[in-house]
């Protein structure tokens, strides 16, 4: 019966306040509000005016603010949760004034409401007594204007019909008191974002808004982005967790565009620890991937927030100050300059808002046409932005979060103007331009955009020139770019967080300085290897070591790409493989090679394509087995070994400017193997294979040579060679033996004490072949060549090593001919 009393009786209230009935209010109950000497206008500390002065009702309102015009007495709803002590957070109050225990007040109070019904929770605020609306009379001005609070030649205008300085957006907050809104209505009317109220909260009890899922799901399907606010009767820490945990158990689901906002103002809690209970609750909002922010009247923030704790630049202000300005002068994002406005859709009175550019973002730049551009953004967590129009800013700074696309379109009514714009993405680069509306970037990706470029098209855009200028991560504001030109940053992993565009009369002054709209990270050449028995090793850039050296390690794989690229185009390249040979072209950080194949890379060639090309050359060198760093190769060059069965152990590559000097020497960047060769020696039997004039055998251990091999390395020329030797006991052999076939013995200790080689077919027309030994008690004997003689005979000494070469027809020794063989008597 006594809930059902109080549901009447506040029913009542309500019929009488919208009938227009006149309460006596005692003021003086409210000292934030009136010192009781003169009608002083709280939000300004000033008097107020006399009629026929210069305030109009609007400016001057003290009135329902952001709980709207009903009464506050949702503690009778099934929906609340009241604290043990059927007390609420007043009695909260009491108890830590008066020194007891929260325990020992829980359990008195839980004794004396043994049979009670649970108590409402009555506002009493700056706006609120005992649940209800203060109503104030205030004078009409001389100056009110028709318009007041409207959109007038791009610029919203205050309750004098002047511009309000900052002002980037409308909006409204509502809450159960305003009953079913049309929402649509409202969005058609110009309201362009709102601030939906959850409900309200104190340490351990809370009521849900009977209109909250409503108005968030309309204001979802229409498309209106929106932010969320709680009435506050908190005055613990762990109250404002239970309330932050509230308010995230009913986003759940939803997606905001707008801060979520603590409403600070009853006045059971102005004698609690404003500054903790805000950290507590916002500090929670925030980890969970929303804005926070707090709401409260210029009188709270001037004289009870003033903890260090709201000097927070990342937590959102929303001052409320019913005047024809807002005189606050710290850092603030809206401001609530009136609680009598009018929507369409919504009745009666309504709360209005203006979203403010913010002392740490960007004021507009005063254009004579604000409605030539206007554009969006996506912003991490915040989703799509509010639709700006030319001169303002769109994103969001002091957040850390990264802008992941945007949308631009030119009015209507312009002619053939259009507008064009690429963005530079996280992992793509530069994304192709779209036109008119179009979303350039990503949403659902979690990628940043780096940089923009903007052009006007269209017979019309002769007219007019586009500045643009973006708030990046790390470098804050940078200049202005102009017509095309790219802003941001490339190269240097750094998000975008805000994004400025003015279009103004073709050679019209810039809106400021356009020394450095960009910073670009120099093109570069990145490469990165795979080493036998350690994996991929960390990329490089720029002529960088790759690889290892010194250790023996073969390269199994290879990645190639230029960064940052200047030009169109980019780099191909291809390895050559053991047992595989060259194995086909991979471009631009594509694998080459076989990573974890067991088999070596044994050379390298790449080169650039596409418009780069025609601006660098590319030169690159690799580090082999046996040889170390060979001469640097160039544009699709060979570097490596061949045939020589060689390993690769590191690579260098690098960029240089079109026809600008090599890193190094460019002459012998690969060795190609002609001649191999392979002895079979006393003890150890047989070497593995030599080439081109290295020894083969050994020196200084009085070891004989049994048996050889001879061959090209070369399979296109196999066989194209005979050799025939000297062995002991047997003397010359009868036949000549074929190349890659053996001449000599072998498991039977006979040595070789002389050799001779020539070659065959067409390449004994273009070749010198040139050969000499190391024969026991001589030591190296001079050079033969072409099938004469080389070692001795009759004298019964062992071959010990050998050298084989190729030489061009009629070309010079290697070196000394005398004495290439020595006869015995």
């Amino acid at each position: 019966m006594k809930r059902n009393w109080k549901r009447l009786t506040a029913l009542a209230l309500a019929v009488c306040l919208t009938a227009g009935m006149a309460f006596s209010v005692d003021f003086s109950s409210n000292a934030a509000e009136n010192d009781g000497t003169a009608a002083v206008s709280e939000e300004n500390g000033t008097e107020a005016p006399a009629t026929g002065q210069d305030d109009t009702a609007s400016d001057q309102e003290t009135g329902s603010g952001s709980e709207g015009s009903g009464t506050e007495t949702e503690g009778t709803t099934e929906d609340s949760a009241e604290t043990s002590d059927g007390t609420g957070d007043n009695a909260a109050v009491s108890t830590e004034e008066s020194g007891e225990t929260e325990e020992q007040a829980s359990n008195e109070a839980a004794e004396e409401q043994s049979e009670e019904e649970p108590q409402t929770r009555l506002a009493n605020s700056w706006r609120y007594s005992n649940g209800q609306p203060i109503q104030s009379k205030t004078a009409r001005s001389a100056r009110a204007v028709s318009n007041a609070w409207e959109k007038v030649n791009g610029r919203y205008v205050n309750s004098y019909g002047d511009p309000i300085p900052g002002a980037q957006l409308k909006g409204v907050d509502v809450s159960e008191w305003q009953g079913r809104i049309d929402w649509a209505k409202a969005k058609a009317d110009g309201i362009e974002y709102a601030i939906i109220r959850v409900g309200w909260h104190g340490n351990n009890d809370s009521h849900v808004d009977d209109w909250f899922e409503y108005n968030v799901s309309e204001c979802e399907r229409l498309g209106i982005p929106y932010g969320v606010y709680l009435y506050s009767y908190i005055t613990t820490t762990a109250g404002a967790t239970n309330a932050a945990n509230f308010v995230l158990n009913q986003l759940k689901g939803h997606t905001l565009s707008y801060p979520v906002y603590l409403d600070l103002e009853d006045n059971s809690t102005i004698n609690t620890n404003h500054g903790a209970i805000a950290q507590t609750f916002l500090n929670r909002i925030t980890s969970a991937g929303y804005r926070g922010g707090v709401y409260a009247n210029l009188n709270w923030w001037n004289n009870y927030l003033t903890s260090p704790m709201f000097n927070n630049a990342a937590w959102s202000k929303w001052v409320a100050q019913y005047n024809y300005e807002c005189n606050y002068t710290g850092t603030y994002d809206m401001w609530q300059c009136t609680s009598s406005g009018k929507v369409n859709g919504i009745s009666g009175n309504a709360d209005l808002n203006f979203w403010m550019v913010k002392t740490y973002d960007q004021q507009p730049i005063e254009v004579e046409d604000s409605n030539i551009i206007s554009y969006s953004s996506h912003m991490e967590t915040f989703g799509w932005q509010p639709t700006v129009q030319n001169g303002y800013q769109t994103g969001v700074t002091g957040y850390g979060k990264r802008l992941e696309a945007v949308k631009i379109s030119v009015g209507d009514g312009y002619g053939d103007l259009g507008v064009k714009y690429s963005t530079h993405v996280q992992s793509y680069g530069w994304m192709d331009y779209v036109e008119n509306g179009a979303t350039s970037g990503t949403t659902g990706e979690a990628k940043r955009v780096e940089a923009i470029k903007i052009e006007l098209t269209g017979t019309e855009a002769q007219k007019y020139d586009i500045y643009y200028r973006v708030h990046c991560q790390s470098y804050g504001w940078l200049d202005w770019a102009k017509n095309g030109e790219a802003a941001g940053t490339q190269g240097y992993a750094k998000r975008l967080e805000a994004l400025q565009i003015v279009v103004v009369p073709k050679g019209s002054e810039a809106p400021g300085s356009t020394e450095k709209p960009f910073e670009k990270k120099p093109m570069a050449v990145k490469y990165q290897t795979y080493v036998n028995g350690s994996g991929w090793q960390a990329a490089v850039e720029n002529g960088a070591t790759n690889g290892t050296t010194g250790q023996a390690k073969s390269l199994e794989a290879l990645k190639v790409t230029i960064t940052d690229s200047d030009y169109d185009g980019g780099i191909k390249y291809e390895t050559y493989m053991q047992t595989y040979g060259w194995n086909g072209e991979k471009s631009n950080w594509a694998e080459a090679g076989l990573a974890g194949g067991g088999k070596r890379l044994e050379a390298v060639r790449m080169s650039l394509e596409g418009e780069i090309a025609e601006h660098y050359d590319i030169y690159y060198r690799a580090y082999v087995q046996s040889y170390g760093w060979l001469d640097w190769a160039k544009n699709g060059q060979e570097a490596g070994t061949f045939d020589y069965a060689k390993r690769m152990e590191a690579i260098q590559i690098k960029l240089v400017e079109k026809g600008g000097a090599a890193p190094g020497e460019t002459d012998t960047p690969s060795k190609q193997a002609v001649l191999k060769y392979s002895t079979h020696v006393q003890t150890y039997g047989w070497k593995g294979w030599s080439f081109d004039g290295e020894q083969s055998g050994t020196t200084g251990q009085a070891k004989r040579l049994e048996a050889i091999k001879i061959d090209f390395a070369n399979s296109k020329y196999a066989g194209k060679l005979r050799y025939k030797t000297h062995v002991q006991t047997y003397g010359w052999e009868d036949n000549w033996t074929k190349g890659g076939q053996i001449a000599g013995t072998t498991g039977q200790a006979k040595r070789l004490e002389a050799i001779q080689i020539e070659l065959t077919d067409e390449m004994a027309e273009q070749y010198d072949i040139y050969y000499r030994v190391h024969s026991q008690t001589y030591g190296w004997l001079g050079w033969a060549k072409n099938g004469e003689s080389a070692g001795t005979e009759g004298l019964a000494k062992r071959l010990e090593a050998i050298e084989i070469r190729l030489v061009e027809k009629g070309g010079a020794a290697p070196g000394s001919t005398e004495q290439a063989f020595i006869k015995g008597e």
